[in-house]
């Protein structure tokens, strides 16, 4: 009787764990890499309804296929994905991720809703989506970065590459 009720406390424990969270949907954007299921998401942050002119995004690691949610470490914040704000109000932000100074992103609301913006080879697009495909070796190394959105003119759906 004593292992039945372990069992099934055991079995209990394992379905809480690998239940989904729940992962806001309305992001401004996401990144993602080649070496894993994990994913950064670019969330609005909001002071009293208007755009924090501080940190305009709110970045954070989605692991385990959904199942976890994590800040950024330091590392991760100085080197690679955190954000970095070129200029701000309470409306619209212009900012680069640490790794890619050349890319700006601006934050504003179209049609109503925040979204990020990005200019590339004479499109602009609503950022949906970054995704990086990287080299395995001893230090990872980016081979090339595409980027996803949707024409503000057109409605199209567009994927433009970055070389790294």
């Amino acid at each position: 009787m004593k292992h039945f009720v372990l069992s099934i406390l055991l079995c209990a424990l394992s379905c809480l764990t690998a239940m989904a969270i729940d992962i806001p949907k309305e992001h401004i954007f996401i990144f993602e890499r080649s070496t894993n299921t994990n994913y950064i998401c670019y969330d609005i942050n909001l002071e009293g309804g208007k755009l924090c002119q501080k940190s305009p995004l709110n970045p954070y690691w989605v692991l385990n296929e959904g199942t976890k949610i994590e800040g950024l470490t330091f590392f991760d914040r100085k080197m690679a994905f955190g954000v970095k704000v070129v200029s701000a109000n309470e409306n619209e932000a212009n900012v680069h991720l640490t790794a890619y100074k050349d890319l700006t992103i601006r934050i504003c609301k179209h049609k109503g809703k925040w979204v990020g913006i990005v200019k590339l080879n004479g499109y602009e697009l609503i950022l949906e989506k970054m995704f990086a495909q990287m080299k395995q070796s001893i230090y990872p190394k980016c081979e090339y970065v595409d980027i996803y959105g949707t024409d503000i003119k057109t409605g199209e759906k567009r994927r433009e590459r970055i070389k790294a």
